[in-house]
């Protein structure tokens, strides 16, 4: 199994078996978890993201996804949906449009995405059994008000879910809390603090000094290292 660059999984703020939503709305609990990765076949990089199986009171299942990357860290919520098309998400391409039926009406999606994910780590009960190593072929038709997901679940099974992507202003209202997971503080600060004693060191190296030898002889300012033991006399 792959280490996710020495990080936690999950690394989303949900955990199995607690509840996500508002008391006077719409509440679901994690069933199940699964961590995927997928290797571009343009580019050769891979991406990675955390899928979480909820069950809502209603007993509808639902799917909350987040997505790794500098670029990509998106929440996602989407829900089961029949489609009258039948969709293969082996078949289909990225970049292609897809004609399909949402809300009574033809809709014309673009696939943003389609390859085979590998299983990196599973918790809990999925909407369907799966392992580490499986392989799971994948797609997302998107347009700018809808996410479409399609999944091949095995024996001849396709989900296709239907959702949106939350900010973090939307996961306050529907899900209860920002679920992206939090920066560590406390490395934030003594990143910013180190930038600030290297920033300092550059100017006192590139400002002139004072003293009252020539240049040879000139006394040179020294920024002792954070933390250096000071010696007594």
């Amino acid at each position: 199994m792959a280490v996710l660059l020495h990080q936690p999984v999950p690394r989303t703020r949900v955990r199995l078996g607690r509840p996500l939503g508002r008391r006077s709305g719409w509440r679901a609990t994690a069933r199940g978890f699964v961590c995927y990765r997928a290797r571009d076949a343009a580019t050769g990089r891979f991406s990675t993201w955390e899928e979480w199986h909820l069950r809502d009171d209603g007993g509808a299942d639902h799917r909350l996804a987040y997505t790794y990357g500098s670029r990509t860290r998106t929440v996602t919520l989407s829900y089961p949906v029949d489609l009258p098309e039948r969709l293969d998400p082996a078949t289909l391409r990225a970049g292609e449009e897809v004609l399909v039926t949402l809300d009574g009406r033809p809709r014309r999606l673009q696939v943003a995405r389609a390859d085979v994910a590998e299983v990196l780590h599973v918790l809990g009960s999925p909407r369907h059994p799966l392992a580490v190593g499986d392989r799971v072929a994948h797609a997302e038709l998107r347009a700018p008000d809808v996410v479409l997901t399609v999944q091949d679940a095995g024996g001849g099974v396709v989900d296709v879910h239907r959702g949106a992507v939350l900010d973090p202003h939307a996961q306050r209202q529907v899900l209860g809390r920002d679920v992206r997971p939090r920066t560590n503080r406390f490395l934030a600060a003594g990143a910013a603090f180190a930038g600030f004693v290297l920033l300092y060191n550059a100017l006192q190296a590139c400002l002139p000094q004072d003293g009252t030898g020539d240049a040879a002889g000139a006394a040179t300012a020294v920024v002792a290292p954070l933390g250096a033991a000071h010696a007594t006399p």
